[in-house]
This record gives C-alpha cells, structure tokens and sequence, in this order.
C-alpha cells in the first residue's frame, strides 16, 4: 500500500518541470487519506516532503528510477517501474 500512495507523490513530483526550485504546498487523496507535500529539486534529486492525515510524516528522495525515504519512521524503497507497474493494477481492477 505504502508503494501504491507514495508512487502517485513520486511520479507527480518528477513529473513537475525542472526550472521550478521548490513547489507550492499540494494535495491530494487516498482512499480517504488525505496528503499534503511539498517539492523541491535538489542537484539531480526531488525531495518530496510532506504529512499524511496531517501527522503522519514522509520524505521521498527520487533520483533516476529509484524511490527512497521515510514514511511514518519506517524506511520505503521502491522503483519507479514499480509504481508505474502497480498504478496500471490499481486502475484495472
């Protein structure tokens, strides 16, 4: 679950355009949870922070194919083929 909820963040965020230092607050929701975040490019990174529910905090590094960070304490890492891959099975069922 936690790939399926942070892969929409992920590729929305690497989606954004480079020019763009750091982003406005946005939101969205989950199966009725809701999230807020921010982004922000760094070198060849995104760093995508925000709080879901508005407590529970997470930081997303995406750097090439890959997503790595933090969610509620707990490390996440995953590809972005994943989400891809995961996102494309969601929608079909």
């Amino acid at each position: 679950m936690f790939k399926t909820i942070f892969a929409s963040v992920a590729v929305a965020a690497v989606a954004l355009p480079a020019v763009a230092q750091a982003s406005e607050a946005r939101n969205f929701s989950h199966e009725g949870v809701d999230y807020a975040y921010t982004s922000q490019k760094k070198g060849d990174v995104t760093v995508i922070e925000g709080k879901a529910e508005g407590r529970v905090p997470f930081r997303l590094y995406v750097k090439g194919d890959r997503v790595t960070g933090m969610y509620n304490n707990r490390y996440v890492s995953f590809t972005k083929a994943e989400v891809e891959h995961d996102s494309a099975l969601a929608s079909a069922q």
